[in-house]
């Protein structure tokens, strides 16, 4: 089955959900003025755990200040999975989703670009990267990003295992991964399972897997911080979850309710530099809370992360890479 006929059968899978979950948005919006328009959003996260929540943040903004011009009816992966948001919000069938590029790399293997950037988002933007992004994000998902959050946040890997001192005792461990670590993790030695994240608790519980790569926020969303016992530091990469936008319901935007989200961004972004820094220091005391110690690698544990995944991506998309790179690593 090829690339696009595995799409459009997602997209159809997605359809009478996403046709159920907004039709009390179609009811409850019939006596509004018609100036008003209401966009149908998905959240690859629940919208009130930790990665769920700075896009309610965004969205309750918008509903704030766009009063009478423009709403946000947001939904999480309870109505729709996060694996069919891409298709949904490429297909029209949602106007707006909260994803990370993981979601999408099928559609658009460059994504993971922006993980790998060192770059503020201040930055990216300043240095064509974040455009440069957009450019293919249209032509492959039909969307642009409006935003994104989670910038600064690193991955770590984490583990059930308290004797660990260098690389050296990383080697032989089972792990649970997914595909951005796979080449750091391979040249650690350690062996790989990508388990569904709702059996990662049992997994570790058992000693089925040794430990995880996560990001440095959200280990007690899921309990696993009750059997971790040391983060690899310094972190790795860079989490990124964007807010996209279907490209179509974009251009048909009046200027008034662009203007509404594009002040919300402004203002989301500038939120987000305190915000990003105090949820990062409360994670690391609750984890140190737990128990959790930190095991320094170095600097240069970090950089062999992000150049081992920049050769990945560059043999996957030779074309685009070494431009993105240029932009999006300083």
């Amino acid at each position: 089955m090829n690339r696009m006929t595995h799409l459009h059968r997602a997209a159809r899978r997605v359809t009478l959900a996403a046709s159920v979950v907004f039709m009390t948005t179609c009811i409850a919006t019939t006596g509004v003025q018609a100036a008003e328009l209401q966009l149908r959003a998905a959240s690859f996260a629940p919208l009130d755990t930790t990665w769920g929540k700075p896009f309610k943040m965004f969205v309750d903004h918008v509903n704030e200040i766009g009063k009478g011009v423009l709403q946000i009816r947001a939904v999480g992966p309870e109505a729709i999975p996060a694996t069919e948001q891409p298709n949904a919000v490429r297909n029209g069938l949602v106007d707006m989703i909260s994803t990370p590029p993981g979601m999408y790399k099928s559609a658009m293997v460059e994504a993971n670009a922006q993980d790998l950037s060192n770059m503020t988002l201040a930055e990216q933007r300043a240095s064509g990267g974040y455009d440069a992004l957009n450019a293919i994000l249209k032509k492959r998902l039909n969307a642009q990003a409006l935003t994104t959050f989670g910038t600064s946040v690193p991955f770590h890997i984490f583990l059930t295992k308290d004797n660990i001192k260098s690389e050296a005792d990383l080697k032989g461990l089972r792990v649970r991964s997914q595909p951005i670590f796979s080449p750091l993790f391979e040249s650690l030695g350690m062996s790989q399972s990508m388990i569904p994240i709702p059996e990662v608790y049992t997994a570790l519980e058992r000693g089925v897997v040794h430990g995880f790569g996560f990001a440095a926020w959200g280990l007690d969303d899921l309990g696993w911080d009750k059997l971790t016992k040391v983060r690899i530091d310094p972190g790795f990469y860079s989490v990124v979850v964007n807010v996209l936008i279907n490209s179509n319901r974009l251009a048909k935007l009046t200027s008034e309710q662009r203007k509404v989200l594009d002040d919300s961004v402004t203002w989301f972004e500038n939120m987000l530099l305190t915000y990003t820094k105090e949820v990062t220091e409360h994670n690391r005391a609750k984890q140190a809370a737990a128990g959790i110690k930190s095991v320094d690698f170095g600097p240069e544990f970090a950089k062999k992360a992000r150049d081992l995944y920049w050769k990945e991506l560059e043999r996957l998309s030779p074309q685009n890479i070494p431009a993105l790179r240029a932009k999006l690593d300083k």
